[in-house]
């Protein structure tokens, strides 16, 4: 399972067909492929784990990289706040299955599995970095890099990151190569290359995206080059967590909850002069400039200085009846008797929430209640209101301090309905499209192996890419234990009373 974080199916199907994709094009032709759907909010957390879960997030807690914790205005890392959920690698682990993990951004410190693990990028110590320990030592005299969002990228010329990049992907594949060598039933490797450079570039002209997807085009190609020259007869799935688009406007949604009078925030003169440095700083060309000048001055820690003003939200608390955190669009109710200083009364809550989506509505931006997009014993720890991420909508921030509800962008940002999905091997049909869903991989997965398919599973097996004895077998399905059952009831009436 091969993991392309931000690749979009559009682009592959456009520079395959125009054969300049040549490895997407044969996995294509001979395999089942088409666009996968991903989840609302459509970043990279929650993505993953509803992916590698087969569960929305509803289910297993978690609806992006940070959330409130329950009683407080404090925002901490998601697992912190829920139970660890069962990915694929851990039910095929538990099955006897010899399985390798390695890059997975949902993965935020490697644990025990039957066989080997390294953490994603966004692992937090180096200590838990890999399992067993000793991985370490081995992936680092074997050149590992890990990839991370550093400050000094912004200010890095277009050439070198491109380079930086390229250089990872290259140093990540020798790294699949080592562990394609071991005895194993089942691997997950994100390469993490496309959805780097889809946020940097330009979406005009497409032509410096094009050559980083012809890159991963030809490590595609070395490694089927490997798997025929060994008459291995492994299937191949290729994913993403979500597609790609221009990011050509920038929704400030606490500006505009400032401007209807659901949030106040103090007057504080140094974020809207941090903001006004930042928008700058910010322009194509003046980025140029910058990254000429880092090359000979100190501009880095100036800019370290600068940019966590611009997120500082002075919010005052006894004025505000809703607020948003982060870039991803989730709004919360200071409602009375759940949050430390809530204002807005029960009975006014659903009252509000419809007044500020039916506003939203007004100015073409989506926005929907939890329960219309997650079920499961964690709904409530969602934010109240989501807002999507579309065509109209490119990118949210939840900055203040610009005077204004829109700006104009200029790389590119997630979309939800053109991810990636690609097939290919003995049992896979070929040349035939398919529409499918991020909850589908995970029970497709087992199905495969032939191991009974968790009932709280959202996703299906996508059935019809298969040929032959797959296509024939029967599906099963796993109940759920009558003990688990109960526990799990618990939980769910313990998360609402907490609330």
């Amino acid at each position: 399972m091969i993991g392309l974080d931000g690749a979009s199916m559009d682009l592959i199907k456009l520079w395959a067909h125009e054969g300049k994709l040549p490895t997407f094009a044969k996995l294509m032709r001979e395999g089942s492929y088409g666009n996968l759907e991903s989840v609302i909010p459509t970043f990279t957390i929650p993505a993953w784990n509803c992916m590698t879960t087969g569960k929305n997030p509803g289910k297993i807690g978690c609806f992006s990289f940070l959330q409130k914790a329950p009683g407080s205005y404090d925002f901490r890392v998601y697992s912190s706040l829920v139970k660890k959920e069962k990915n694929i690698w851990d039910i095929l682990s538990n099955y006897g299955k010899k399985v390798f993990v390695f890059n997975a951004p949902n993965v935020l410190r490697a644990y025990k599995i039957n066989g080997y693990m390294v953490a994603g990028w966004l692992c937090i110590s180096e200590e838990k970095l890999t399992y067993p320990k000793s991985l370490r030592e081995e992936i680092y005299n074997l050149n590992y890099k890990r990839d991370v969002w550093a400050i000094e990228k912004i200010l890095i010329d277009d050439r070198e990151f491109s380079r930086r990049h390229m250089e990872i992907t290259e140093k990540h594949y020798n790294i699949l190569l080592h562990f394609l060598k071991r005895d194993w039933d089942f691997g997950f490797v994100v390469f993490t290359e496309l959805d780097r450079v889809s946020h940097r570039f330009s979406w005009d002209t497409k032509n410096s995206l094009l050559r980083h997807y012809q890159n991963m085009d030809r490590k595609l190609k070395q490694l089927l080059d490997k798997l025929d020259s060994e008459n291995n007869e492994t299937t191949i799935m290729i994913v993403s967590d979500h597609g790609f688009g221009p990011n050509k406007r920038i929704f400030l949604i606490n500006e505009w909850l400032k401007k209807k009078g659901f949030l106040e925030v103090e007057r504080m003169p140094a974020i809207k002069l941090a903001n006004s440095l930042m928008l700058i700083l910010r322009r194509p060309n003046i980025l140029k400039i910058l990254r000429l000048l880092a090359k000979f001055l100190p501009l880095i820690p100036l800019y370290q200085s600068v940019y966590p003003r611009t997120g500082r939200l002075p919010i005052l608390w006894d004025k505000t009846k809703a607020f948003a955190y982060s870039t991803w669009g989730a709004i919360y109710i200071n409602l009375r008797g759940r949050e430390p200083q809530g204002i807005v009364k029960e009975e006014e809550y659903e009252k509000l929430r419809s007044e500020i989506i039916e506003e939203l509505r007004e100015i073409s931006v989506k926005a929907y209640r939890r329960e219309e997009l997650y079920h499961g014993e964690y709904q409530e720890l969602a934010p109240d209101i989501i807002v999507q991420i579309d065509d109209n909508v490119n990118f949210i921030s939840a900055k203040v301090g610009y005077g204004k509800e829109f700006l104009e962008g200029f790389d590119g940002n997630h979309r939800r309905n053109n991810g990636t999905f690609i097939a290919w091997g003995p049992d896979i049909r070929g040349n035939f499209e398919i529409n499918a869903k991020i909850y589908d991989i995970a029970p497709t997965i087992l199905h495969m192996f032939g191991i009974p398919i968790p009932r709280d599973m959202d996703g299906r097996v996508l059935k019809e890419i298969f040929k032959g004895e797959l296509a024939m077998r029967e599906i099963k399905y796993q109940e759920i234990d009558e003990r688990e059952r109960i526990k799990k009831k618990i939980r769910e009436l313990k998360c609402h009373n907490e609330m």
